[in-house]
Parts: C-alpha cells; sequence; structure tokens
C-alpha cells in the first residue's frame, strides 16, 4: 500500500513539473486549490495564456523587424529618399580675369627740320664742253621704300584696346639679336589648365642694344592673352645688339615669336 502512494506521489511531481514548460494550464495537486479563483493561484491557472500571447507577439515583433530591414532600400525610394546616405562633394568653379593693359604710348615724332632761307642764285659756272656719254655708264637708280610702301608690305594684327596703331618697321642691313634671352616663364594657371599658345611680340632696340618698349603683335590662337604679360618681361629683360645700317648703329623694331607649349 505504501510502495502504491508512493508511486501515485512520484507521478504528480513529474506532471507538475512538465507542467512548468508547457503552454497548458498548470497542474494543481489538489482539488481544493483548484477551487481557489484569487491571487496567485490564479496567475498561475492563466500563466500559459499569457506565456502564448507572449510567444507570439515577440514573433510577429521579429518578423516585421525582418522584413523592414530587408527592403528597406524600396520603402526610402518609395517615399522619396535615396536609400543610402552619399558623400557629399564640393565643387569650386574657378573663374580667371585677364586684364587687357592699353598700348603704350606712341613715340614723340621728331621735330620738323628747320626751313633754311634760300641762299642767293650764283652764277652760272663754265661747265665747258658737254660730252655724250653711253647709256650703259650711267649708273642705275636705286629706289628707296616708303613708309607707306612698308606698312602695306608688313601687314601686323592689331592689338585690343585704343590707340594710334603699331610700331613702323624700317628694313636695316643687320637685325638685332640676343645676346642673352630671358628664358619666360609659364603662367601657373595656363599650365594647370593644360593652355599652349604663341606670342609673337615686337621689341624696339636702340643704338646701343638697350630694349626701349615692346608690344604684343600676334597671337595663336587669337583670343588667348595669358601669355602677354610674361612674353613681354622676357624680351624687356633679354640683352641684344643693335641693328645696323650703312655702317652705324640705329633704332629699329625686332620681332621675337614665343611659344609656349607643356612637354
Amino acid at each position: 500500500m505504501q510502495s502504491r502512494l508512493k508511486n501515485i506521489h512520484r507521478e504528480i511531481d513529474a506532471e507538475a513539473k512538465a507542467s512548468r514548460w508547457s503552454l497548458g494550464e498548470e497542474y494543481l495537486d489538489t482539488d481544493r486549490l483548484r477551487g481557489i479563483h484569487y491571487g496567485n493561484l490564479t496567475l498561475r491557472r492563466q500563466a500559459h495564456i499569457f506565456m502564448t500571447h507572449g510567444v507570439i507577439t515577440a514573433v510577429l515583433l521579429l518578423f516585421v523587424f525582418w522584413v523592414f530591414a530587408a527592403n528597406w532600400g524600396r520603402l526610402t525610394s518609395l517615399f522619396g529618399g535615396s536609400g543610402h546616405s552619399g558623400q557629399m562633394v564640393q565643387c569650386y568653379e574657378v573663374v580667371t580675369s585677364v586684364t587687357q593693359l592699353p598700348p603704350p604710348p606712341p613715340l614723340a615724332a621728331p621735330p620738323p627740320a628747320p626751313v633754311r632761307p634760300a641762299a642767293p642764285a650764283a652764277a652760272a659756272p663754265n661747265v665747258g664742253k658737254i660730252r655724250k656719254v653711253k647709256e650703259d655708264e650711267v649708273p642705275a637708280e636705286q629706289t628707296i621704300a616708303t613708309q607707306k610702301e612698308l606698312r602695306e608690305a608688313i601687314q601686323t594684327e592689331s592689338i585690343d584696346g585704343t590707340g594710334e596703331g603699331g610700331p613702323v618697321f624700317i628694313p636695316c642691313e643687320k637685325m638685332p639679336g640676343f645676346l642673352d634671352q630671358k628664358k619666360p616663364h609659364y603662367p601657373e594657371m595656363a599650365r594647370i589648365a593644360g593652355i599652349e599658345g604663341k606670342v609673337f611680340v615686337s621689341v624696339l632696340i636702340s643704338e646701343d642694344g638697350r630694349p626701349l618698349r615692346a608690344v604684343v603683335m600676334k597671337r595663336v590662337p587669337a583670343d588667348c592673352t595669358h601669355f602677354d604679360e610674361v612674353a613681354i618681361r622676357s624680351v624687356m629683360e633679354s640683352r641684344y645688339f643693335p641693328g645696323m645700317q650703312n655702317g652705324r648703329a640705329i633704332k629699329v623694331w625686332f620681332t621675337v615669336p614665343i611659344r609656349f607649349q607643356i612637354n
């Protein structure tokens, strides 16, 4: 009889332990405890309902979070977002302002030669006999070009601005040349922008080889003025030997082509 009671109590204890981890109603071992409807016993009786609701709620919330995370890009694009944060890029616009210098003032015109009074008529000299000379003995006449013909022969391109015109080129027997040519410095803005060009600069060389002034005569391309300042500075800092005419040094214009090229 005692062994049978022990088996019954053992089975009751096992059923009580098993009911703790189940979703069903907790096992209450006596009829008296089953009849109580307040306090801790009521909570223990309804514990399986609370656990079931909690497990279902947790699974639903986890599923909702997973759906949002998997479709976050579509949701943000649907509501006007980009779906991801991009890096902000700042752009700067470089504006280069080049000021065109006015043309240099023209050289002062030489004063007119004083008018000499007419000498009194002298008596006719005795020329003696007039000897007829053959036609091949008469020396050929040497023609000297005028300033107007030189201007028409040498076409120069005018520079922007207001002025009275470019320099007048006078031919001579020996043109000036360099004794020490100053190499121009490549402008930094033109080098960064990859701009190349060619500038023709005319410089007035004095009788002792000094540069008096310089004028930009032509640009290639025509609208590229980035190299004017450095080209003029280069020819003005160089040393020259003067031009020669009839065995003496003269003041004359000398054209220097300067090419700017990125190696």
